[in-house]
């Protein structure tokens, strides 16, 4: 039977949740040496190693809302040199300088004025928090008009996990709106926490692991397990190498001991509440070893992916407790009359999303893209080098592989290879690219191969995944089809990549390819999604 882009998935998935159910680390000496050597892991992950050079903010007050209790102040700050941020702060009456809430936000329509971001800065505000709403940067198909920051780029771009991860840029815009606050004296700069559903508790993960100023984080509807559950719908779920670190919790745990909320819904496929369960066991086993299990918290709430009046109240409870020096409950009701919205509750005083008042900019302002920022961080590489063999997968632990026997030339066709069809989320999870696991497979099948080793792991366990690639054609010699591989025939762009992915498991291997290139930039220019490599500006081009 041919092995099918279904199998080769199967094998994606299983490496996946097995790098996820991480060993815990036995004594708190051995999680403060994992802290040490993930950290600068986490940094490389976000395309934050080394920092981006900080530039003047430029940070600008297009405009203030007034409403009762509190002002709404329109800010637009450069992250980058020339690459603005648009956000809302979001300001108490109170003399006393307040406590934050960095508040970034998931795949709303209307960004940082969704109805529902607002309910939940509203709700905050009224509480006694400023709280900074900062829009994410570039376009994921938000309606005309909405999204102050399109012109920065489409969201779902493959090419950003070679350097600068969508996730990342969020996560700096976020620091970097924290350096604004400190010319704020309305704020308390030592009191500083972050939430957000979904996308946006995906940039509260990473910021929080980020940066050391935010104290404590609550992240709704997306710090579940990828043990329960690997696939994540949108591409900035999917940070580039993070399963080096782990799981979920294991970034989080780059902050233990400081407080953590996860609150999953009961309704979540994406993110199922088995998942959040998870994810707080494994954090409480970790925070165990500090003895501040108590720091730890997780609530699942009967709903739908959402951050509807129950979360909000249990996250104001949280934010209490951690940086108002308040004490503990389980939940704060919020303190305005609320009206029923779509699949949430908010207060009275959220206006439409599209309401003119809440932009920041009232005309087009030019901007670098996320593209820009990616070709600089190529041509500015920090590579660590490319080891072809201590970058192997063992793959047979995840799937019996029959080994193939085609004789000395192997012959690849762009045509055949379907590679469209491999889950290429999973392989920027795993830091590696679609045609790098693609040779690996051919490398761990085909006889041959360093010292052997690879046939030791045959059949070693998992899913029955029976033959090779169905669209490899072997050139078999007929009296001695138990060859090893002496060449390979590579038709096309992601053939010719898989071949020099080869190449380097199997130097003595002559190849024969109709594209070349010299360096990642130029293979990014390529335009073929399935040819980029995860985290290639840390990477040396791969010589032979």
């Amino acid at each position: 039977m041919p092995l099918t882009p279904a199998s080769l998935n199967a094998l994606l998935d299983a490496r996946v949740r097995d790098l996820a159910a991480r060993r815990h680390p036995s004594s708190l000496q051995d999680h403060l040496r994992r802290v040490k050597e993930d950290r600068p892991k986490l940094m490389q992950c976000l395309g934050l190693e080394p920092l981006p050079q900080l530039c003047e903010l430029n940070a600008q007050v297009t405009g203030t809302i007034q409403r009762d209790g509190y002002r709404i102040d329109k800010i637009v700050y450069e992250s980058r040199q020339g690459f603005y941020v648009t956000a809302h702060l979001y300001l108490p009456e109170s003399e006393k300088a307040a406590p934050i809430v960095l508040r970034p936000h998931g795949h709303w329509q209307g960004k940082k004025s969704e109805p529902t971001v607002q309910a939940s800065a509203i709700g905050l505000v009224l509480s006694g928090y400023a709280v900074l709403v900062v829009d994410s940067p570039g376009d994921f198909g938000e309606p005309a008009g909405l999204n102050e920051r399109a012109a920065q780029g489409p969201h779902n771009d493959f090419w950003l996990s070679m350097g600068t991860p969508m996730i990342g840029l969020y996560a700096w815009d976020l620091m970097r709106g924290i350096d604004y606050l400190r010319t704020r004296p309305e704020v308390d700069v030592e009191r500083i926490g972050i939430t957000g559903a979904s996308g946006g508790g995906l940039a509260a993960l990473y910021a929080f692991a980020a940066d050391d100023r935010i104290k404590c984080a609550a992240p709704v509807c997306y710090a579940t397990s990828m043990e329960a559950e690997p696939r994540n719908g949108c591409l900035c779920n999917h940070v580039p190498g993070v399963t080096e670190i782990g799981d979920r919790s294991d970034v989080l745990a780059l902050r233990a001991p400081a407080p953590i909320l996860v609150i999953g819904a009961t309704d979540d496929p994406e993110f199922p509440p088995a998942g959040a369960s998870r994810t707080h066991e494994k954090l409480r086993s970790i925070y165990r070893l500090y003895d501040r299990e108590q720091a730890v918290r997780a609530e699942i709430v009967e709903s739908q992916h959402d951050y509807n009046r129950r979360m909000r109240e249990s996250v104001l409870a949280f934010f209490d407790e951690h940086l108002m020096g308040l004490a503990k409950r389980s939940y704060r009701p919020e303190p305005r009359p609320i009206t029923d919205g779509y699949f949430n509750s908010y207060p009275a005083e959220t206006v439409p999303r599209d309401d003119p008042e809440l932009l920041v900019l009232q005309e087009h302002r030019p901007t670098r893209t996320m593209r820009d920022l990616l070709e600089e961080s190529i041509l500015s590489p920090s590579p660590r080098g490319f080891d072809a063999k201590k970058r192997f997968v063992p793959w047979a632990k995840y799937g019996k592989l029959a080994s193939e026997h085609p004789g000395g030339v192997v012959a690849l066709d762009d045509y055949d290879l379907n590679l469209n069809e491999i889950d290429q989320r999973f392989c920027i999870y795993l830091g590696i690219s679609v045609c790098e696991f693609y040779a690996q497979v051919l490398h761990l099948s085909l006889p041959g191969g360093f010292e052997g080793w690879e046939q030791s792991t045959l059949g070693a366990g998992g899913d029955v995944v029976t033959s090779l690639i169905g669209s490899m054609k072997a050139l078999v010699h007929a009296n001695n089809p138990a060859s090893p591989v002496t060449e390979i025939n590579a038709q096309g762009p992601c053939a010719s990549m898989i071949a020099l992915h080869f190449k380097t498991l199997r130097p003595a291997v002559t190849i024969t390819v109709t594209h070349q290139w010299s360096s990642w930039l130029d293979l990014y220019r390529s335009e073929i999604e399935t040819l980029s490599q995860p985290l290639a500006r840390y990477l040396s081009w791969p010589a032979i």
